[in-house]
């Protein structure tokens, strides 16, 4: 019997996207407000980018991974620091957009489907700190994306005075996809939807 991808429980891929390899909202029009400055955190080597006021951003670009199962979820998680220990509750908003080949350029104006919550546990100064994850549903990236233009926006400081918080990074949660061919559906024999190698979305019945 051969095996496919809905029979094997994959162990979730990460993908860390650090703050240099976002790019800021500094000059033309921009999406969002704020000129975030990009430096080392003391003298740890960490670069951050420090949070001046709420409304400051980062941006990457990169192309959808050649093994998402777009039949599962994806978690993202923002990564930061502070340099005050304070009960600071910083609220971070992660957008994006799915864009495929020949399509327009969209803004990262999509919110996830399951928004990152705000950050409410006591904070310790110059320590990693992880949000929680938010969430974009299983089959909302589309078979034809090419590419994922993320945004991440520092929405509220929570009580954080300027430059205190800096943005770490943007972390990535999702299911690989390693079988090609048609995939099944086996818990009651219906096939997916295919439009190429990996590009595998359930019908809208199921699932």
């Amino acid at each position: 019997m051969l095996l496919r991808d809905k029979q094997v429980d994959w162990l979730e891929k990460r993908i860390y996207l650090p703050l240099q390899a976002f790019q800021t909202f500094v000059t033309g029009a921009g999406v969002s407000d704020g000129d975030p400055v990009n430096q080392e955190i003391s003298s740890f080597g960490f670069v951050g980018g420090q949070v001046n006021a709420a409304g400051d951003a980062w941006a990457h670009v990169m192309m959808v991974p050649y093994d998402l199962d777009r039949s599962r979820q994806v978690r993202v998680r923002v990564w930061f620091t502070s340099s005050s220990s304070d009960d600071d509750t910083p609220t971070w908003l992660v957008t994006y957009s799915a864009l495929a080949e020949g399509g327009a350029l969209v803004a990262p104006v999509t919110a996830l489907d399951t928004v990152v919550a705000a950050y409410a546990t006591a904070i310790t100064a110059n320590t990693v700190i992880a949000t929680a994850f938010g969430v974009i549903l299983r089959n909302t990236i589309g078979t034809t994306a090419a590419f994922l233009n993320w945004k991440v926006e520092c929405d509220a400081v929570g009580g954080a005075s300027a430059n205190e918080l800096s943005f770490l990074g943007l972390e990535l949660r999702y299911t690989p996809r390693k079988m090609s061919g048609q995939e099944k559906n086996l818990r009651a024999g219906r096939r997916l939807l295919t439009e190429g190698p990996l590009g595998v979305q359930l019908h809208a019945t199921q699932e």
